[in-house]
């Protein structure tokens, strides 16, 4: 007799149990994810935190979690789906909080997401599997990665040059602005010597001027491979660096789409330092998966004059077929600017009054 009121116990208790885990299992139950950084440069890792918590008395013997990590807020792509899904499973006391870290590494250009998250659990004895879904709203940025100056000393020595000669006064060599790194395309007479001894590498002077320098980069996300057109954002953004340390003022305008709002990539002039991160964000929301906006002719015939007002405009595209050159070329105000062509080949040339750089990546020659 004893032995059946304790089979019967036995019973009711998992009964009991089964019945409370299948209401309470989730009940207080809070995950969160957050990046370690808000950005990274692509080929960098990253670190996801992902904190769970149990706010009530009742222990999960099994939790867990899955997450997919999302890039440019689609997780349509193979590469996305094999490596980016994150599995997790662990016990939850309760009252507790657990946190777990995650390491992805190989990023590339983009803004990643972890949008669903389907969290799940079980009773005492593992006879019932229960789920239900979250949401997250962690996100992660992750910059161009930036082509070494060497490989861009033709394309800078053409535009500094042009620069300076569409400067409406000289450097005031009395308002010293800053010493930074001494680079390739440097002249001599600005080496600061003594900050150079002082540090153990050259240092040149950077001198304020009495009017502004601007650059108006016009980007064409439509023509060429995608992997031309992952090098032709890593060089605007290389390039939009390189100028503003000497502190031109960089503007940027694109056909490319904005994977967050669907629209055109327009970045306004700015001279500091700090610009180059609006410059770097939205680089790294065009998403060359979708559509551009507009055609590059139909872009560029749509501009207002005023963008083109006392900038030098350079148009960059990876376009083989000599389409958006032409455009870039017939649109007034450009005469006497540049248009980067990103091929297959290092080349320089003057040609409807307009210089038109072939660049490869390659390390510049002096000779061109």
């Amino acid at each position: 007799m004893l032995i059946l009121w304790m089979l019967f116990g036995s019973a009711m208790l998992f009964v009991l149990q089964r019945v409370i885990y299948s209401r309470y299992w989730d009940e207080k139950v809070r995950i969160d994810f957050s990046f370690a950084e808000r950005a990274v440069t692509e080929g960098d890792a990253a670190e996801i935190e992902e904190r769970s918590e149990n706010r009530k008395l009742l222990p999960l013997p099994t939790y867990g979690y899955r997450y997919v990590v999302k890039r440019n807020f689609a997780a349509s792509s193979q590469a996305v789906e094999d490596a980016m899904t994150l599995v997790r499973k662990l016990a939850l006391p309760g009252r507790r909080a657990v946190v777990n870290r995650a390491r992805i590494s190989g990023l590339t250009r983009g803004v990643y997401a972890i949008g669903e998250v389907m969290i799940y659990g079980s009773d005492l004895f593992y006879t019932l599997h229960m789920e239900r879904p979250t949401e997250s709203t962690a996100r992660l940025t992750v910059y161009p990665a930036k082509i070494p100056a060497r490989k861009l000393s033709i394309p800078v020595r053409l535009l500094l040059g042009s620069v300076a000669t569409r400067r409406m006064a000289q450097e005031d060599p009395f308002a010293l602005k800053a010493i930074r790194p001494y680079e390739i395309y440097d002249s001599p007479r600005i080496i600061n010597w003594k900050a150079s001894a002082k540090t153990g590498e050259l240092k040149v002077n950077q001198f304020d001027h009495t009017t502004d320098q601007a650059l108006l980069f016009l980007l064409d996300m439509e023509g060429g491979e995608e992997t031309a057109r992952e090098e032709l954002i890593r060089l605007a953004s290389s390039l939009s660096l390189l100028f503003l340390r000497r502190g031109v003022s960089v503007a940027m305008l694109s056909n490319g789409r904005n994977c967050a709002t669907g629209k055109p990539i327009r970045v306004l002039g700015g001279a500091d330092l700090g610009h180059q991160n609006s410059i770097d964000e939205s680089l790294a929301h065009i998403n060359l998966a979708t559509p551009v906006t507009e055609h590059f002719p139909a872009f560029l015939a749509g501009l207002p004059q005023a963008f083109l007002r006392g900038a030098l405009p350079v148009g960059i595209s990876a376009d083989p077929s000599g389409e958006a050159m032409r455009a870039f070329q017939a649109l007034p105000g450009t005469r006497g600017g540049y248009f980067l062509s990103v091929t297959s080949e290092n080349s320089v040339r003057t040609e409807g009054g307009i210089t038109l750089i072939n660049w490869n990546g390659s390390e510049g020659d002096e000779r061109l």
